[in-house]
Parts: C-alpha cells; sequence; structure tokens
C-alpha cells in the first residue's frame, strides 16, 4: 500500500475532476487489496514521462509486469497491460522460456471489452472511459487468468 500512496497523488493530479480522483483510489484500493501472495508484489517508478504503477507476478521463475497503472498529464490515468514483451520473454529465455500462455488469455479477455484501445501488444482502458463494472470485470479476469 506504501507504493500506492506514492502514486496516487501524481495520479490523481492527472485527473480534471475531483469525483474521477476519488473514483481512481477506490479502484487502486480495491486492485490492490486483491493483489497479494507470495508470488505477487508492486512496483513504482516516475520519470518525466509520468508515474507507473506496475503489478508484477512470479510466473515460470521469472518475475513480469503482469499490467500496469500509468499516469501522465497529458493523457490521463490508464491501465495498460498484459505485459506487451511476453512474447520476446517467451522466447528470450531458452532454457527455461516464459509461458506466455495465461498473459495471452488475459489479452485476450481484456481485448473483448468495447472500453479497450489497442496499445500494441497490449491494451488501454483509460479511467475516464471505463464504468466501474469493466474495472471489476477487468481484476476478475486478471485474477482468473493468472491464478486467483
Amino acid at each position: 500500500m506504501e507504493l500506492i500512496e506514492e502514486f496516487l497523488p501524481y495520479a490523481q493530479s492527472c485527473l480534471r475532476h475531483p469525483s474521477e480522483r476519488a473514483r481512481l483510489a477506490a479502484i487502486l484500493a480495491h486492485w490492490a487489496s486483491k493483489w497479494k501472495g507470495k508470488h505477487r508484489l508492486f512496483d513504482y517508478s516516475r520519470s518525466h514521462h509520468g508515474a507507473y504503477l506496475h503489478f508484477n507476478q512470479l510466473m515460470d521463475g521469472k518475475w513480469v509486469q503482469a499490467f500496469t497503472f500509468v499516469a501522465t498529464k497529458r493523457e490521463g490515468v490508464c491501465l495498460r497491460g498484459p505485459d506487451p514483451d511476453r512474447a520476446r520473454k517467451s522466447h528470450k529465455f531458452r532454457h527455461n522460456p516464459l509461458d506466455a500462455a495465461p498473459l495471452d488469455a488475459l489479452f485476450e479477455a481484456w481485448s473483448a471489452h468495447p472500453e479497450h484501445r489497442p496499445s500494441g501488444h497490449a491494451v488501454e482502458f483509460f479511467l475516464e472511459e471505463t464504468p466501474d463494472d469493466t474495472w471489476t470485470a477487468c481484476l476478475q479476469e486478471a485474477l482468473t487468468h493468472l491464478g486467483a
């Protein structure tokens, strides 16, 4: 939760309406409360491009950024995922390749939502365009496909 508290002020400053700021806090708190276990952790990074809250998972002995909440001044706040680098990781580790099937299944599930925007090998959901029931469905799909 400490990393969420670092990410949240910057992310909220990227949103125009106070109601969206409160909604973001509620969504992040809900997602963080469900993302638990010894094979899951959060990572926060910040650059001149924006702030990033990574939801990581240990898969096949490798840490993978399952998905990321991205906050930028220009575009606002979005969820981007699953890991767009999953195809490379499945080939890079020749002796112990990453099984990208769960991430691919999550990509297919998230792509089925009409609110998604394509983003290379990932999809994006922008906070201001995505209703609460879709956020709940996306979280449930992530937990289902990546193992709850």
